[in-house]
């Protein structure tokens, strides 16, 4: 078996009716041979998801095992998932998508197979839906034609795939046809619309989360789906008109976020001004505020291309009068910006926005002299601790997963010791999970060192430490340390 031919997967529901589930992997298996060319291959993997019945049905069959011998399958690739999706309970359905979002990697969408053949109906459009999502191209279903006499075509029904053939039963294995047709029958693609229109709920929403109750920003969610419902349209249509139109609505979408920003934090007057005007307000507001860290290399980047691309479509001129492939990248370049845009000012606001929706008056604090006995909380926590389990996770190493979590959980504790030895009190220490410490002591700048270069040394991974005399600004704190990057040090004052 060659590495490619590892990585192929089968998914089919269970059925009670075991010759029939049987002959499904067979035909998938003869389908996958057939279409790589490839005589032996067999699926890695076999994933039946079964009925508490269908299980106990293959349990108790005798024969199956010989019939997928007849095809070189052996049982020891079946995988057996266990599911009650027939009482609607939210909770398994969940589960069962999450077993599923397991087993598939999108990137080997070639090697992936679902069969639809049998099993009840509820789990088989689960499983269609779950294909169509991942765009899986090999999505098939056996079509038997038995007898028309009752008795014939129960006798049928009850044999094996090799029983069928030496009956000459005629069977096919048929392919339905792939999610982009359907968007193409459409003209409207409709499932790229509603995939988008998800991630652009949840952009608006960590958005909303930060203001003050009351803001409406629902023309926000409008203009973004617009924009990219027109960039679809006009990549089916190929009209000009579509692509302008996608254009306008993602710029009308990142000038309702620079509204947004330009009054509540600077309550400035927006009458007159032109999106680019409105975006160089913003660059300046966050420029002129370098005790928050914002990134404004980033932002003026962002930014400056999509007031060009928004002006090169609003203000037409011989020399950028471009043809429709250019304003059709243009198009999708600046769906893609109001997203990045929309996403690295929630981010940014989200570090000094008080609950109220209102800028935070921060004070760096100059760092404290060991002599100073004033009482600080610090918090510790853990820089690209997620990047460093999810490492684990992609090596499908659960021995590794337990490690590397076992390393994180055992210096955590080292760490909490050496804070008791060095602040002398067993209380100090007031939260100590994952990768994150709370404790109070006077600034010791040796211990917040040590703490650091230790969990370097056990981990690989540098420390944030944010502190603050109230437990908000150790918060917000830690929230500006982290936007400078791992390992620093800071100390904030919020100001009235």
């Amino acid at each position: 078996m060659n590495i490619y031919q590892k990585s192929f997967k089968l998914i089919l529901a269970g059925n009670t009716n075991i010759p029939a589930m049987i002959n499904a992997i067979i035909g998938a298996t003869l389908q996958a041979r057939s279409d790589t060319k490839n005589s032996d291959l067999t699926f890695r993997q076999v994933h039946i998801f079964h009925s508490e019945q269908s299980l106990q049905a293959l349990i108790t069959s005798v024969t199956c095992q010989e019939a997928l011998s007849n095809y070189k399958i052996s049982s020891t690739s079946l995988v057996h998932h266990v599911t009650k999706i027939e009482d609607s309970n939210i909770d398994r359905f969940r589960d069962l998508v999450e077993q599923l979002r397991t087993i598939v990697n999108p990137l080997d969408n070639p090697q992936n197979y679902i069969d639809l053949t049998g099993g009840i109906s509820s789990l088989k459009s689960i499983l269609a839906v779950f294909g169509y999502v991942l765009d899986i191209e090999n999505i098939y279903s056996l079509e038997i034609d038995f007898s028309k006499d009752p008795d014939t075509r129960k006798k049928q029904a009850s044999l094996f795939y090799h029983e069928l053939e030496q009956a000459e039963v005629s069977i096919k294995y048929s392919k339905f046809p792939p999610i982009r047709e359907f968007d193409t029958f459409g003209k409207l693609n409709y499932t790229e619309v509603l995939r988008h229109r998800s991630n652009i709920n949840d952009l608006v929403n960590c958005l909303t989360k930060l203001l003050p109750s009351g803001v409406d920003i629902e023309h926000l969610r409008e203009s973004l789906l617009s924009g990219v419902n027109s960039r679809l349209i006009g990549e089916v249509t190929e009209e000009t008109y579509s692509y302008r139109h996608s254009i306008f609505s993602s710029s009308a979408g990142v000038e309702e976020v620079a509204n947004i920003i330009l009054t509540i934090i600077k309550s400035a007057d927006l009458e007159n001004k032109t999106l680019g005007k409105k975006l160089d307000e913003v660059r300046d507001v966050f420029s002129q505020n370098p005790k928050y860290f914002v990134k404004t290399e980033t932002l003026e980047y962002i930014t400056r291309l999509i007031t060009s691309v928004r002006n090169d479509i609003a203000h037409p001129s011989s020399e950028n009068s471009y043809s429709k492939d250019i304003i059709a990248i243009q198009s999708r370049l600046s769906s893609q910006l109001a997203f990045a845009f929309l996403q690295f000012t929630t981010k940014t606001l989200s570090s000094f926005l008080d609950q109220n929706g209102q800028l935070v008056n921060v004070q760096i604090l100059e760092t404290p002299t060991d002599k100073n006995q004033t009482i600080f909380y610090f918090g510790f926590d853990g820089d690209f601790t997620g990047d460093y389990l999810k490492m684990a996770f992609e090596q499908s190493n659960e021995d590794e997963v337990r490690q590397r979590s076992h390393i994180v959980h055992e210096v955590i504790g080292e760490l909490k010791k050496l804070i008791y030895k060095a602040t002398k009190d067993h209380k100090s220490v007031l939260f100590a999970e994952g990768d994150n410490i709370l404790f109070k002591a006077p600034y010791q700048a040796s211990l917040l060192n040590d703490l650091q270069r230790i969990y370097k040394e056990r981990t690989g991974l540098t420390g944030t430490i944010g502190y603050g005399q109230t437990l908000p600004e150790v918060a917000l704190a830690m929230r500006l340390a982290k936007a400078q990057g791992g390992g620093n040090i800071m100390g904030i004052a919020l100001k009235n």
